[in-house]
């Protein structure tokens, strides 16, 4: 059956790549980097198998676009940190395949059988994310003077809330951040991911669309306390009832959905305050990387040559 699978998405393909059992095309130039047509068909089973949709020529038709866009904004990433010699920290790197695999209720070697059990490449994958925690390496060794946040503020503001309040509040969020190209094909996008939302769901379109590493986990943040969050993540999601979808948030390169999933008080005597501070330096951080990231990103991909072989 997997088999069989297997050779209908090679069907689904011929209308656009042309197939032979020997074949397999270069796609996109991107820099000296190149896309073949077995990566862009791999990377579309990976889409479709990890959120259970159904192999068949209109989920394939639907995400290929995508998946394309992933790929070229990889091998921009890869021509990157190839030029500086950056390799990623091996322990980001097996942290991250663990959390996918915890999410299909499996470990990473039970994740790997799941790529071979329906043909897909797990070493492509594996890479894809090397590539990923290598680039955001890089942007920190780029910024990291950038990065050094006043801890002392962090502690005068955490004893202003434990003397105003009794009480905080913690957010289960999850995100679809999407990438934005500055042009006429930014709405059309929002507007697709917003149409996706309603009809697969917000984890399958974030698995399809998102440019965030936690994508493949459908776009799950867990809980975060609102002292870590941003002003204008705070004040999107503190009006917003579990379930509820917010509309885009525009921020530099970047358009986000965030979803509540959850929300707690927790009184201020059952809190680790190092764990609470620990966690808003971390999440400061995060979006500052994020925002030098996009920014580089998007820089890097207006000087580089991508031709289209199709």
């Amino acid at each position: 059956m997997k088999r069989l699978l297997f050779l209908l998405i090679i069907i689904f393909f011929n209308k656009n790549i042309s197939y032979a059992s020997t074949q397999n095309k270069i796609l996109v130039n991107v820099g000296n980097q190149i896309i073949t047509s077995y990566e862009l068909k791999n990377r579309i089973m990976t889409i479709l198998v990890l959120s259970n949709k159904e192999l068949n020529q209109s989920n394939v038709n639907s995400t290929k676009k995508e998946a394309l866009s992933f790929l070229i904004n990889s091998k921009l990433k890869k021509n990157e940190v190839l030029k500086f010699n950056t390799v990623p920290n091996p322990g980001s790197v097996e942290n991250y395949l663990n959390v996918i695999a915890s999410t299909y209720n499996t470990d990473i070697e039970g994740l790997k059988k799941i790529f071979v059990s329906n043909n897909i490449s797990f070493q492509l994958f594996e890479d894809g994310v090397k590539t990923e925690y290598a680039w955001q390496q890089l942007i920190y060794n780029f910024h990291q003077d950038k990065l050094k946040l006043n801890e002392t503020e962090i502690d005068e503001e955490l004893n202003q809330i434990i003397t105003k309040q009794k009480q905080a509040e913690e957010y289960n969020l999850a995100e679809i951040e999407v990438l934005l190209e500055n042009n006429v094909n930014d709405r059309k996008k929002i507007e697709e991911v917003k149409r996706q939302i309603n009809e697969i769901g917000f984890k399958d379109t974030a698995i399809k669309y998102s440019s965030s590493l936690t994508a493949m986990d459908g776009g799950n943040l867990g809980w975060i306390a609102s002292q870590a969050l941003s002003s204008v993540i705070l004040n999107t999601v503190k009006n917003m009832k579990p379930g509820d979808i917010s509309k885009p948030i525009f921020q530099s390169e970047t358009a986000t959905f965030i979803k509540l999933l959850d929300k707690r008080k927790i009184s201020f005597s059952d809190i680790n305050l190092k764990k609470m501070k620990d966690q808003i330096i971390s999440q400061k951080r995060n979006e500052l990387l994020n925002l030098f990231s996009n920014s580089y990103l998007s820089k890097i991909k207006n000087a580089t040559l991508i031709r289209y072989n199709e």
